[in-house]
């Protein structure tokens, strides 16, 4: 399905911002003139407008036009490396949160059994979080830990709200230490929940990461996916021979 016309106009915005054309704080082009470089109506000008000053891209300010956000966009962080995603925020050099929704006790399903080498019906635990930037929402995580890893106490697993990331918290409670994560990677629109806790409309772009973390022995010890704002988050890929 072919994405509406005004997130297209508003892709080419951004991309002429992040190329540089128009720079940090500086003045966008008038609209009259706007709308026939990019060969569009005025309205759906407006509408690509208002889409990226939803995403915080761009502010408008009445009378006087629309101006490139002053703040830096986005999250810069490399994709070959196991860290928390909290210090992946800080070391991109904004001020990083980690805010912990919920945690729910229930059981794994056939499928989720699989992936940890458990039987169906056994204890797993659901956790809900956000990764803050600068103060603002940019990712959304939700992850599944087999009972075992807490030896099915949920009230153990309170610790996990005074540390700022699953990482540290495996790390420093339980006798699994990650070692290695396994993902796939997809770009994707989220699902109204994810762009409400996010603070963004239903049709911003997200980069969805899926997959599973081994302990030093091989041993799968937490499923999860996380949304990232593609507005605010940007992977980097170092490939070489």
């Amino acid at each position: 399905m072919r994405r509406p016309l005004y997130v297209e106009v508003a892709d080419e915005i951004k991309q002429r911002i992040d190329e540089g054309v128009f720079k940090p704080g500086e003045k966008l082009t008038s609209e009259p003139e706007l709308s026939k470089i990019l060969g569009v109506s005025r309205g759906t000008l407006r509408e690509a407008l208002t889409h990226l000053e939803n995403m915080g891209v761009i502010s408008r300010k009445h009378g006087r036009g629309a101006y490139v956000s002053q703040s830096p966009s986005k999250v810069v962080a490399g994709i070959e490396k196991l860290e928390s995603l909290t210090n992946s925020i800080r070391q991109s050099g904004h001020v990083a949160e980690d805010k912990v929704l919920s945690i729910h006790e229930t059981t794994l399903d056939e499928e989720m059994a699989k992936v940890f080498n458990l039987n169906s019906g056994d204890i797993c635990y659901e956790i809900e979080s956000l990764r803050l930037s600068d103060g603002e929402p940019v990712i959304y995580c939700f992850d599944v830990l087999p009972g075992f890893l807490v030896n099915n106490d949920k009230d153990f697993l309170k610790l996990r709200y005074k540390c700022e990331s699953l990482d540290e918290f495996l790390n420093k409670y339980t006798k699994y230490k990650p070692s290695k994560y396994i993902s796939t990677v997809n770009a994707v629109l989220p699902p109204s929940k994810v762009a409400r806790l996010l603070e963004v409309r239903v049709n911003t772009p997200m980069i969805y990461l899926e997959g599973v973390m081994y302990d030093e022995n091989g041993i799968p010890i937490n499923y999860g996916f996380q949304y990232f704002r593609g507005d605010k988050y940007q992977f980097k890929l170092v490939r070489s021979k």
